[in-house]
């Protein structure tokens, strides 16, 4: 990995200090690019696209959510979806001042956290993208599961923990060096609380029913080989979005970290050349309303 990162931390709107990696660009940056991780990882994961972009001229923002990577205090812990929402607001509005345009990239379960974020506040993006987003995915809770997570509530088990399905490294990618990684990573979330996975469905439920709510530009990206990602039925809803501005990617040949391909090159350059058209755009919009 590049390590050409710096640890910054923010201040959630409950006193909550969290951390992120920091990427910033040689020279001026273009635009803010905000990344979201997936469930089991953390920014650390996705350092390669960070690094690359931040050479293209972007300041990227990689945040650890709270009780993963970074900040391991109360790991794989949350009181509420609102909770995540409001984590990524607040860390967007801080970004704000400076008058450049903010993409939002959601990777994995963070493609389902990004949309109820857009939704919340779409006046702080210029754009989001889905990455292999975990809307609808292939393991999800079903009727029993979802009973007993209620039933878990109503006893007060908030903080008793359970294993994570998704622990198989091969799910996430083809390439050995990678899948060594992902089972020799210490900061990777194996647990989570059952109040945890009782926001994490509140949430689900709450991004599928935001499609009509969402109008900014937004590109999906897919991998044709992800065995994590229901990709018929994220189409559907990716088709359903008010956004006029919509772009659909798919590489066929990918599992679902597109990061931990043999060659994410052709990924990354299609994720900035969607982040520079928007970005101009935008910069256009701004200076237009002056």
């Amino acid at each position: 990995m590049n390590q050409a990162f710096v640890i910054e931390h923010y201040t959630a709107s409950d006193g909550r200090r969290l951390a992120l990696r920091r990427y910033i660009p040689p020279a001026e940056a273009r635009a803010h690019v905000v990344v979201l991780h997936g469930i089991i990882s953390h920014s650390g994961w996705y350092d390669t696209s960070c690094h690359a972009l931040a050479e293209l001229g972007f300041d990227l923002h990689a945040l650890d959510r709270r009780g993963s990577g970074l900040n391991g205090d109360s790991p794989g812990d949350v009181d509420s979806p609102q909770r995540w929402i409001d984590d990524v607001v607040g860390y967007l509005d801080g970004l704000r001042a400076s008058g450049r345009p903010i993409f939002l990239l959601g990777i994995s379960w963070g493609g389902k956290l990004a949309p109820a974020v857009a939704r919340a506040r779409p006046d702080l993006l210029a754009g989001m993208g889905l990455l292999c987003p975990g809307i609808y995915a292939n393991q999800q809770p079903g009727l029993v599961q979802r009973s007993a997570l209620r039933l878990s509530d109503w006893l007060g088990l908030n903080r008793s923990t359970v294993r994570i399905p998704l622990q198989e490294p091969e799910l996430f990618t083809d390439a050995p060096q990678w899948q060594a990684y992902i089972r020799q990573d210490p900061l990777t979330l194996r647990r989570i609380t059952l109040r945890f996975a009782r926001a994490d469905l509140q949430l689900t439920m709450q991004t599928r029913s935001s499609a009509a709510f969402l109008h900014l530009p937004t590109l999906l990206v897919l991998a044709g080989r992800d065995r994590i990602v229901d990709n018929a039925r994220t189409r559907r809803f990716f088709a359903k979005l008010a956004a006029a501005d919509k772009t659909m990617l798919e590489y066929s040949c990918a599992a679902h970290t597109l990061e931990f391909e043999s060659d994410a090159a052709p990924y990354i350059a299609d994720l900035a050349a969607w982040m520079l058209h928007r970005t101009t755009a935008s910069l256009d919009e701004i200076k237009n309303s002056r």
